[in-house]
Order: structure tokens, then sequence, then C-alpha cells
């Protein structure tokens, strides 16, 4: 208990002042009624986001705003890595490892659309990042390769090497990222586990549940995008599961792809584990797409519920940092989705349904 005192008092302390500076939902609601883009970036002038409209304002492109919430958003990390030492601090490291991946998976596709389905990337070379993240990945080599050969090249020495070998001839041959993507999933994921697994018994407990919703939510976003574009059968699919998953295990996730007995499996694990969020059962849903929506929605509640009980529990574990990690998460999220919206024109009562 000492240790975990030493180790977490200062970072738990400085943490739980930044929560108590995330942006309340209200703000959010103000945000979802505001007259246009230009007066929801007016209205966040006193917030930490106030550096948005200035990049708006010089650039008149809100994709350049959305980079910047994504370069401090990795700073986030960063900055608190340098709190921690040893097993803590190399979780940290792992979890930076999703921005790198992200952004690889960006630059291929850039490529993809470029080289192989002859498409213009002119207004998507501007989104990626070209600085180090965790690797010297060369992303401009990357857009402008002239073959995967060359892209295996540039990132040897890299986790990613081998996977962008042994999957770029299927990419070729389907003329699909998508195998070669959940591959980088995968490894994310796997060597996130690893590094969990090196944390203490109350540390690796509380970061096995909170890595296991992300990971059900991993995969019911990627069935969503197999089952809505793909068409692929069952056992295709369930080649996809990251394991690891807190309350989606495989047979279920099968079930729930195939549709089969929904409400069913539904009603069990939500009444059992988390009967707060029993009102979202009564949701109708009208196809098998809508229903693995829903099902997004719930492991979304689960998070908050989880987040929330470790903050008024004991204070001095891992959670806290996780904790941090989700919260800001999901404000950017919602900046990001409330400012698009404002520049497609989409109705307040669609944007506040999805804060």
């Amino acid at each position: 208990m000492a240790g975990a005192l030493s180790k977490y008092s200062f970072i738990n302390a400085k943490l739980r002042g930044r929560i108590s500076k995330i942006l309340p939902d209200e703000l959010f609601h103000e945000l979802a009624k505001s007259h246009g883009l230009e007066e929801a970036l007016a209205a966040l002038r006193d917030t930490s986001f106030a550096d948005l409209e200035e990049v708006y304002s010089s650039t008149g492109d809100i994709k350049q705003a959305e980079l910047e919430l994504l370069k401090d958003e990795i700073e986030i990390y960063r900055d608190v890595r340098k709190y921690l030492s040893g097993s803590s601090a190399e979780l940290i490291e792992a979890l930076l490892y999703q921005f790198e991946v992200d952004n690889l998976k960006n630059a291929i596709r850039l490529y993809f659309d470029r080289k192989i389905r002859k498409r213009s990337i002119d207004a998507g070379v501007h989104y990626v990042l070209y600085d180090r993240i965790i690797h010297d990945i060369p992303i401009d080599i990357i857009v402008n390769a002239d073959s995967f050969d060359e892209i295996v090249g540039v990132c040897e020495g890299t986790p990613y090497c081998q996977i962008i070998k042994k999957y770029y001839h299927t990419v070729e041959s389907r003329g699909s990222l998508y195998r070669m993507e959940i591959a980088f999933d995968h490894f994310y994921y796997d060597n996130l586990i690893k590094c969990i697994n090196k944390l203490d018994k109350k540390d690796r407990d509380i970061a096995v549940r909170l890595t296991g919703v992300e990971i059900d939510l991993q995969n019911i976003n990627w069935i969503i995008r197999l089952k809505s574009f793909y068409g692929l059968g069952l056992d295709e699919v369930m080649a996809t599961i990251v394991p690891g998953g807190l309350n989606l295990k495989k047979d279920m996730i099968g079930q729930l792809y195939s549709a089969h007995n929904v409400e069913y499996i539904l009603q069990g694990l939500i009444k059992t584990k988390y009967p707060g969020l029993s009102a979202l059962l009564g949701s109708e849903t009208s196809d098998n797409v809508s229903r693995l929506l829903l099902i997004r929605q719930m492991l979304q509640g689960i998070t908050k519920h989880e987040v929330q009980k470790i903050l008024a529990g004991y204070p001095f574990t891992i959670g806290i940092i996780f904790s941090y990690f989700i919260l800001k998460q999901e404000e950017l999220k919602k900046i990001r989705m409330i400012l698009n919206a404002k520049q497609y024109g989409i109705e307040q009562e669609r944007i506040e349904s999805m804060i």
C-alpha cells in the first residue's frame, strides 16, 4: 500500500485537478445549439481549446484544427509518462502506440488510394502526422511510395515491418486493407496486454477491466464495418476478433454478428452486470446494424460506469491514469464531432443525440 501511495500520490493529485477542468456536458449542449462553426469555435475561447479558433481563422480548414487536437492528445500521454517509472511508464508507452498505429494506417490508406485505386490524395496528405510518435517512420515516403516493398523497407526496425510484409499481397489481391488494419489492431492490443501483465495485481486487475471494455468496443466497431461493407462469412469475421474483451466473448460476438438471440444476450449481460443501463434495452432497433450500434452505445455506458467506480474508489492506482485518458478522449471526441457537425450543417437535435 505504501508503494502505491508513493507511486501515485503526486500523479493522482495532478490528474484529479485536470479532470475537474474537463468541459462539462452543459457546454457541449451549448455548442450543439450554436449557429454554425464560427459561433461554436467562439464559444471555446474561454477554454483550453481557444487555439482552435485561431487555427481555423488562419487556414479556413477545420481538419487542420482537428490535427492540432490530435497533437495535443499525444502530448497528454507524453506528459503523464514523465511522472512515472518502471512498468507504469512502460504501459503509457504502450498506450501511445495507438496514435502511431492509426497514423500509419492513414498513411498506408493514402498510398493505397493513390497507387492501387488511382485516386487523387491531394485533399488528404495534409491530415496525417509527419512527426515522430514512437519510431522514426518516414510517413512522407510511405504516402508517395511506388510499392508495398518500398514501404516494408522504410519500416524496417519497427514492429510494423513484418505485418505489412505478411499482408500486402492480400491487400493487393483483394483490393482491401481490412486484413492488414486488423493485424495492426491485434499488434497494438497484444503489446498493451503484455505491458499490463507486468503491473502488480491491483493495477493489473483495473487495467484488464478497462482495456477489456475498450477491446469489446473495438471488436464491435470492426463487426459493424464488416457487416455493413464487406459481407464476410462468420468464420472470417471471427478471425478478426481481438482477444481479451471483458464482456463480449467470441461465442457471444458470433451470435451478435449472426443476429441470433441478440435481445436475450443483451438482457443477460446488462441486467446481471450493469442494471443501471437497463433503460437502453427498451430501445427499438430496426435492423442488425442498428442492434450493433446499440451494443456500442451500451459499451460506452459500461466504460463510463467503470471510470466512475474508479474515481470513487481507492485513489492510488493506475486507474486514475486510465480514467483521465478515457475522459479526455471522450472530451476530444465530442469536440471533433460537434465541429464537424457544424461544418456540415447537421441539425441541433441530431448533434445532441450523439453527445
